[in-house]
């Protein structure tokens, strides 16, 4: 971790796993539409009855395709996750969506959890808040802010869908119990902690 002015800058992990899906993406994409324009290359532009073939947009449409889709792959790498943290309370972005400034005070449960073991363990950052957070306002968590907590929520079969957000653990340099014990010591005494790393 590394001080920026009053906030503690969590940093960053490398972000190579999202750089090779992306790389792994974009090359089957490659594969899908060049296959269609090697199929296609032969069709005629119009049919007999003189309109366009529009089996000839095939390829120009599966690759429009593509790169709508490669916009989920590279969001993550132009937003990347943040996570701020000091005695008022945390400065968090949990995915590719806004910044949320969380105080402390409106924080009831900060938990670490681990599903799986091994290498396809994940671990997960919750906050359960009380209901003003909840009531609106620029930091309220979003749908997109809320997609981290979906997939914990999915991992442990419903045991973390009472937490308001969650935060992977793999997006940032230290490890889990080393993230966890961080926060820990910015947390004030009504914070309720739980490991289950």
């Amino acid at each position: 971790m590394r001080r920026s002015s009053e906030w503690t800058v969590v940093e960053r992990s490398s972000p190579t796993r999202r750089i090779s899906s992306l790389v792994l993406y974009a090359t089957v994409c490659a594969a899908v539409v060049g296959a269609l324009v090697w199929l296609v290359h032969t069709e005629p532009d119009t049919l007999d009855s003189g309109e366009a073939n529009p089996v000839v947009a095939l390829p120009g449409f599966f690759g429009v395709m593509a790169g709508v889709g490669a916009v989920f792959f590279l969001m993550p790498l132009i937003r990347p996750p943040q996570l701020h943290v000091n005695h008022f309370g945390l400065r968090v972005r949990p995915g590719y969506g806004k910044v949320l400034l969380i105080p402390w005070s409106n924080v009831e449960e900060l938990a670490a959890i681990t599903v799986g073991s091994g290498r396809r363990g994940h671990s997960y950052l919750l906050l359960a808040t009380d209901v003003y957070l909840g009531r609106g306002g620029s930091d309220r968590p979003g749908f997109i802010d809320r997609s981290v907590l979906r997939e914990a929520t999915r991992a442990t079969e419903g045991l973390v869908a009472g937490f308001d957000l969650a935060v992977r653990c793999g997006d940032f340099k230290p490890d889990a119990q080393q993230l966890l014990a961080s926060l820990t010591s910015f947390a004030p005494g009504h914070v309720q902690v739980v490991d289950r790393l």
